[in-house]
């Protein structure tokens, strides 16, 4: 069996499962990602998860084909995971891996994804990665939840210093910062408890304002939108065909057409040579794709292997 880990800033998914696949266990457990969380809880979290899989099947890690991680900023915390697991091989892998396969199930195409962060990534036809984007918060993740949330507060604080007030975005955001006035975001935004993640949880606030009619906040989502096509643009450079696959995938599509479908016609817009195709599967089923087509160098897979994860994952 192999154990595959899907980790970010603020969950982690796990997943046991045989060559045939068939699933053997599956968990959660807090991010993992060590460049925003502490790497000794990090390696904690991750040790949790695996424990939890191997003991819903019934065995020891010795028995494992492979450990592998997708999880970004994991090397801090990664020499724990094997000082506790020393016979297992275990793979440290980007989530731009098992991203990329989750949304188009099968080499490629281009797949961007917008979470917490963001990237785009893509696999040519000669096997060659290509990946933009993935930068961090500090000048990057653009389209990101993150990136959304500070264009939210940027908005909420230039209204309030022209004195606009009360417009649905900025009520909102006070709901959810839990503030009675915007001039009191100043002194709440640089507190130790104003994390990547909180700014990200904005992005939902914004969303629901543009539901509401808020011009704002639906143009907020218009440049995120733009921000995640333009990274598809840095990746499709590589490629020499038309029609290429690009895939949205990540939390942010929870947001459905309010930011989907602005994606899906500015990208017919702006890269006519691609077309737009619904994601396929989870990152986390991506990632038990990854394993096998490329640690074992599977070309195709039977429909029977899909279908049993499949099944077995809805159960």
């Amino acid at each position: 069996m192999y154990l595959v880990c899907d980790g970010g800033g603020t969950k982690t998914e796990y997943l046991l499962f045989d060559r045939s696949g068939r699933i053997h266990g599956r968990s959660k457990s807090a991010g993992t990602n060590a460049l925003f969380i502490d790497p000794t809880s990090a390696a904690e979290a991750v040790c949790f998860g695996v424990e939890d899989c191997l003991n819903q099947a019934g065995i020891t890690a010795e028995k494992l084909l492979g450990l592998v991680l997708f999880i970004p900023g994991f090397g801090k915390a990664l020499d724990t995971v094997k000082e506790r697991y020393p016979s297992v091989n275990i793979r440290l892998l980007g989530d731009e891996c098992n991203a990329y396969y989750g949304a188009l199930g099968q080499p490629g195409g281009i797949a961007v994804l917008a979470g917490t962060g963001s990237f785009a990534v893509g696999k040519t036809r000669e096997g060659q990665w290509v990946k933009a984007g993935g930068w961090g918060p500090l000048f990057g993740d653009k389209g990101s939840g993150y990136h959304i949330g500070v264009m939210c507060l940027e908005k909420v604080t230039w209204l309030y210093d022209r004195d606009i007030c009360d417009t649905e975005l900025q009520i909102l955001t006070l709901e959810h910062l839990g503030l009675s006035d915007i001039s009191l975001v100043r002194k709440a935004a640089y507190q130790s408890d104003f994390t990547r993640a909180r700014v990200a949880g904005l992005s939902y606030v914004v969303a629901e304002a543009a539901r509401k009619g808020d011009k704002v906040a639906d143009q907020i989502l218009e440049r995120a939108a733009m921000a995640l096509v333009d990274l598809a643009s840095a990746v499709i450079r590589h490629y020499e065909c038309s029609g290429v696959a690009v895939s949205l995938i990540g939390g942010l599509t929870g947001m459905g057409d309010l930011l989907v479908e602005k994606f899906h016609e500015l990208l017919e817009e702006q890269l006519p040579q691609c077309k737009y195709c619904k994601p396929c599967f989870s990152p986390i089923v991506g990632a038990a794709l990854y394993v096998m087509y490329e640690l074992e160098h599977m070309s195709s897979l039977s429909p029977m292997f899909i279908e049993n994860l499949i099944r077995d994952m809805e159960e």
